[in-house]
């Protein structure tokens, strides 16, 4: 859904865009494009820019190379494969560079990428796999036992398993080094590519799927978010918006031609992403939003050098940001936590970085500042959910804009955002009032997969109902306060466990924590924190309830702390409450 600009205009963040932002939005429309003419229009006008470096096997290609190799691993899904528009095809592996070949080789044929998470377990995959009704999938070879227990069992409708060996089809001779051998269903990745020219299906941007996201699932089961080429191709865009200011042309072919603002090329640039210059170290999976929209699509788009890394190894990506000078990085506030902790962080060289982008969790105060003294660029905060494509509030990342620590900015561009009631999600609520965050706009997915009952629930008149709590101030900076199922409910008090969360992680001693509740006969559920601590640092139990309880209402007050080693995450970064509730 496209919004009125009209309707933009009178809420109160709109002053609050970039002045060349406001101007180019006058007259911008989104282009009907598919996705993979994202990639298609960087070959055309970055050709010879590096697109992809991948260290493990010295794999260096350009734009027009990488564009080529997709091409032919479309064709070979085409012609050898028999893959049709619309035809769900898995990918489960880190982020390797046959990942990147094999997505934009799907888009190309207009296939749909489901995306299973390296980490999902046997029955996890399983279900995916069933609920997609996929029937090829791409996989890493250290993921074959898993794959194989499936197969084995024979519930899923699966007739293909296109097999790499990672760190060995990239090197010379590309797609020659792979040394199994594999009998049917299985397939190696380098016999699937073809010469023969893919072929251009028609795609609807608006109603054709590019991908089925899987959420994950903390309330229920994993729901699979169908999201469109349209979805995908004007998320980005506006996603870039907070980078670089400035929206794309499209030219006489149909393909997308940026142009950077003349400023930017200069030392003292405003808007930190130059397109064709810049580049990006991909950690977060690619299997998740943040990774595959912020990550995957929209350096793509840009034409910035990628470098993949399939396993997080803090060491090493402190490394190639100092090698590599790399410009845009980013992860959940528990990275940034960690990298400041280390005791040879003033050691470290991380200066390159233009712009971190960060969101999952919301980034306290503190961390953010300090964080930010130790990078070139800004700390870009962002709000969203996969149904929303990853494009729903943040802090624009130019060094003139009003940003805020703790407020995950504001609506991007042609983006709607509401506070309203829990309790009838139909009365908008004023300034500084709390209640649950709906959007609309462009990149609000198409509703989940095979899950009508719950496209209605969450997907209302245009609307995505998101789940989350939060307020907004009286200049349009949005802050969120907890999700409506994450609330602690003392004798009848709602407590919000991020405002807890917050004043604890003022405290020097600690390094991450979670408040969560604990069920009781007399109050129903009291606050009780999970704290790990800064190595090194000693306080206790008491001592932290302390620092807490003087600063909050006596029914906000903890009245437990647990402490523990490491506090578990989902694989894209964000908290898992639901097994801190478990271990209670």
């Amino acid at each position: 859904m496209i919004i009125d600009l009209n309707e933009i205009k009178k809420r109160p963040w709109y002053p609050f865009y970039p002045q060349e932002v406001r101007e180019q939005m006058e007259t911008f429309t989104f282009p009907e494009i598919p996705v993979s003419r994202l990639l298609e229009s960087s070959a055309k006008y970055y050709p010879r820019t590096t697109a992809l470096v991948y260290e493990a096997e010295n794999f260096i290609v350009n734009y027009l190379e990488l564009n080529n190799l997709c091409e032919r691993f479309a064709s070979g899904i085409q012609n050898r494969l028999g893959v049709k528009k619309g035809e769900k095809v898995a990918i489960y592996s880190r982020n390797y560079p046959e990942v990147l070949i094999a997505f934009y080789g799907l888009a190309m044929a207009g296939a749909v990428y489901v995306a299973c998470n390296p980490l999902l377990i046997k029955a996890e995959l399983e279900y995916q796999l069933n609920d997609s009704k996929t029937r090829i999938i791409v996989i890493s070879d250290d993921l074959l036992p898993v794959l194989k227990e499936v197969i084995q069992e024979g519930r899923t409708g699966l007739e293909t398993v296109i097999v790499f060996e990672r760190d060995k089809e990239m090197k010379p001779p590309l797609l020659g080094r792979a040394a199994g051998t594999y009998a049917r269903p299985f397939l190696k990745y380098a016999d699937v590519f073809s010469a023969e020219p893919p072929a251009k299906p028609g795609i609807d941007t608006r109603s054709d799927l590019v991908g089925i996201l899987y959420t994950s699932g903390t309330t229920s089961y994993p729901k699979g978010v169908m999201i469109s080429h349209f979805n995908v191709v004007s998320s980005s865009i506006i996603y870039g918006t907070t980078y670089t200011g400035k929206f794309p042309e499209l030219d006489e072919g149909g393909f997308l031609k940026f142009r950077n603002l003349e400023k930017d090329l200069s030392r003292e640039w405003e808007y930190p992403f130059r397109y064709g210059i810049d580049s990006v170290l991909a950690v977060p999976p690619w299997t998740h939003m943040m990774g595959f929209l912020g990550q995957l699509i929209y350096p793509v788009m840009s034409a910035m050098t990628i470098f993949p890394m399939p396993s997080f190894d803090m060491d090493s990506m402190l490394e190639m940001i100092r090698r590599w000078k790399i410009a845009f990085a980013g992860g959940a506030p528990q990275m940034m936590a960690a990298l400041l902790s280390r005791p040879d962080m003033d050691r470290q060289d991380i200066s390159s970085i233009r712009a971190w982008t960060t969101g999952g969790n919301p980034t306290p105060v503190a961390l953010g500042e300090k964080f930010e003294k130790k990078i070139g660029g800004a700390i870009s905060e962002a709000w969203t959910l996969t149904e929303a494509t990853m494009s729903s509030t943040k802090n624009y990342a130019n060094r003139s804009s009003s940003r805020k620590f703790g407020s995950v900015g504001i609506p991007l561009p042609y983006t709607e955002v509401k506070i309203v009631d829990t309790e009838t999600g139909t009365r908008e609520m004023p300034p500084g009032e709390e209640g649950e965050l709906i959007q609309k706009g462009p990149s609000v997915a198409l509703g989940y997969w095979n899950r009508p009952e719950d496209t209605r629930e969450a997907f209302k008149d245009g609307w995505l109902y998101t789940g989350d709590l939060g307020t907004m101030d009286e200049k349009g900076f949005f802050y969120i306060t907890g999700r409506k199922k994450e609330l602690i409910k003392y004798k009848g008090y709602n407590i919000a466990p991020r405002m807890l969360e917050e004043i604890l992680y003022q405290h020097p001693a600690v390094l991450a924590c979670a408040a969560v509740g604990k069920k009781d006969e007399a109050a129903g559920e009291i606050p009780v924190a999970f704290v790990s601590l800064k190595e090194g640092a000693r306080v206790t139990a008491g001592e932290l309830m302390e620092f807490v309880n003087r600063q909050v209402a006596p029914y906000k007050k903890l009245r437990e702390i647990r402490f523990i080693e490491k506090m578990p995450l989902f694989a894209s970064g964000k908290l898992n409450r639901r097994a801190l509730i478990q271990m209670l």
